[in-house]
């Protein structure tokens, strides 16, 4: 690997009020990998630091990569999540090659911004037993506005088709922790509850049995800060309404964020610290 982050590997047992969704966290935890860089450019990006910026970046092989998943299950961890993993594919694919002829047999996450290309992601099948991909836009020029690219809807949607095709609707075993399947995130953006609303009608349409994880986390970070709309947190009356088009929609499985006491929960990581989330 060349410009890889990861030494950034913690259990969710370590910080209780932070982490993913219910099904991949869990109860013990998910062994969770960020890996520096990413195809997109969110200006709004919380892991800026890393994905932008290059802090912490340090250089693994495939074999170190594979010891270092191998790890993490012997820790008990849930799953291997490996987060932003897109530019890394070809490094990615060696090492869970390792790893597996090895022994790991939890589910590997591939946590990513949706935008991936399909002929990379076949490269996944088999290896990779639950897809966390981010569905952002419905509306491609706010795409390139925010995230620097012009046909993210389009290859968004491809390449979560191409998930489903792979690994089908999420599997919970019986403690209701993820075993397989796909589980698509979109976070709301303050001022653009339209394009919650139009990418929520999108997701609707990859399974009858679809889960959704809506967030709404959303605070100013990085270049968003001082934008006139992205400049501000989400507010409780934009969460509500995009809450209630999810209902009307017709989700029936999946999870989302409530907004306590009227401000939404902020966990954006500071990368120059030993633990990010503390």
């Amino acid at each position: 690997f060349q410009k890889v982050y990861l030494d950034a590997v913690w259990l969710e047992a370590d910080f209780k009020e932070v982490g993913e969704e219910p099904p991949i966290s869990g109860t013990r935890g998910s062994g969770t990998i960020f890996f520096s860089g990413c195809n997109l450019h969110c200006i709004f990006c919380q892991n800026y630091q890393i994905s932008q910026l290059g802090i912490g970046q340090n250089a693994y092989t495939a074999e170190q990569f594979a010891l270092l998943m191998l790890d993490l299950q012997s820790r008990k961890a849930h799953n291997i999540n490996l987060v932003s993993p897109t530019i890394w594919s070809k490094e990615i694919v060696e090492g869970l090659e390792i790893a597996k002829e090895r022994g790991l047999t939890i589910p590997v996450v591939y946590n990513t911004n949706g935008y991936d290309n399909v002929k990379v992601l076949r490269q996944f099948k088999g290896l990779i037993e639950i897809y966390l991909p981010d569905f952002k836009y419905a509306d491609d020029k706010l795409a390139l506005k925010f995230s620097g690219v012009s046909n993210y809807t389009k290859e968004a949607t491809l390449a979560i088709k191409e998930m489903f095709n792979q690994v089908g609707d999420l599997v919970l075993n019986s403690d209701g922790i993820a075993t397989r399947g796909v589980l698509v995130r979109h976070l709301i953006l303050p001022g653009y509850i339209k394009n919650s609303i139009e990418s929520l009608k999108i997701i609707r349409e990859f399974s009858e049995n679809v889960h959704l994880s809506l967030m709404t986390q959303y605070n100013p970070a990085f270049k968003a800060i001082g934008d006139k709309k992205l400049g501000k947190n989400l507010s409780l009356e934009e969460s509500e309404i995009v809450i209630g088009e999810m209902n009307k929609i017709g989700f029936v499985n999946g999870w989302y964020q409530p907004i306590k006491n009227g401000a939404a929960v902020c966990l954006n990581p500071d990368f120059t610290k030993k633990n990010p989330f503390n």
